[in-house]
């Protein structure tokens, strides 16, 4: 396996000691698109949040630091859930927080059960867009919110690193998507023509 190619499967999927690397890398060339996420979600407190590919908590620990909401988090790595786990310890301790094991496609959660969900940079390893929207207009109350925080296909194309293994997608695309799935849907700009929230509403 090629540098390149492991790098984009430990930003899939992060493992052993190249997991922790890569989403200590992520945690800082993604503050833009974390400090874009938080002001689309516009959080209140009678909020539940689900973060969808959680890595190794740190935007958890952000929001849970600043907004007495009820938060969870769904992630396909192990490693990451036991990283995200002792991060934020004193959350999960104080029932405000619940992590587990799981994906876009399959969160494990109730019907109806969340007001506001999240993903950064994760759209790309979907194994299905549909499902995965399919699958959050499910756990969503009416009029609750997806912010799907990506990068412009663009700027993918640009990196080595994403040259497998990625799904890359033009913003109309995540728009059409979501709006085939029953979602009100539009774009905010985070970094013109780089970075943008894909805002789904409910329906």
């Amino acid at each position: 396996m090629g540098l390149m190619s492991y790098i984009g499967k430990q930003f899939h999927k992060p493992t052993g000691f190249g997991g922790r690397l890569a989403t200590f890398v992520m945690n800082r060339q993604n503050w833009r698109q974390y400090a874009g996420t938080e002001a689309v979600l516009a959080l209140g407190v009678a909020d539940s949040v689900l973060d969808i590919g959680f890595g190794n908590g740190y935007m958890l620990h952000r929001l849970a630091s600043r907004y007495n909401c009820r938060f969870y988090g769904i992630d396909i790595s192990p490693d990451m859930l036991e990283a995200a786990t002792k991060r934020n310890k004193k959350y999960i301790e104080a029932g405000r927080m619940s992590l587990s094991l799981g994906s876009a496609e399959q969160t494990g959660l109730a019907d109806e059960s969340i007001k506001k969900v999240y993903s950064v940079n994760t759209v790309y390893f979907w194994s299905s867009l549909d499902a995965g929207l399919t699958e959050i207009w499910r756990i969503l109350r009416p009029d609750g919110v997806f912010v799907n925080t990506v990068y412009s296909k663009a700027m993918l194309d640009g990196l080595p690193v994403t040259k497998s293994g990625y799904a890359k997608y033009e913003i109309d695309e995540l728009l059409a998507a979501g709006a085939r799935n029953g979602f009100s849907v539009k774009a905010m700009s985070i970094v013109e023509g780089r970075s943008y929230c894909i805002v789904c509403k409910k329906i």
